[in-house]
């Protein structure tokens, strides 16, 4: 039997890919972390311009820069008993 390789380590290709990438673009370069500096070009153009397409175009590339940093949230239905409606209760807690 077989084993592959243990979690989280890269591929061959991977490791070849980002070793060329690095090559290319300087030892610092990480795909992600262009992403991110791409993303927050963007965000600035979209402030000054306050066009759609602009803003939409940021809104793509922040959500991609979240899909490698945050955990996808599974959407999960929730009712109360007998499959009614929650009661929910707010309260303030605020200190003034």
């Amino acid at each position: 039997m077989t084993q592959g390789r243990p979690s989280g380590v890269p591929s061959k290709n991977r490791k070849f890919l980002m070793n060329r990438l690095q090559d290319m673009y300087g030892k610092d370069f990480h795909p992600i972390m262009n992403m991110a500096a791409m993303a927050v070009d963007l965000h600035a153009i979209a402030q000054k311009t306050s066009d759609v397409s602009d803003m939409k175009a940021c809104i793509d590339a922040w959500d991609k820069v979240a899909q490698y940093t945050e955990p996808k949230l599974k959407a999960v239905e929730v009712t109360g008993e007998g499959g009614g409606a929650l009661s929910v209760n707010l309260m303030n807690y605020s200190v003034d």
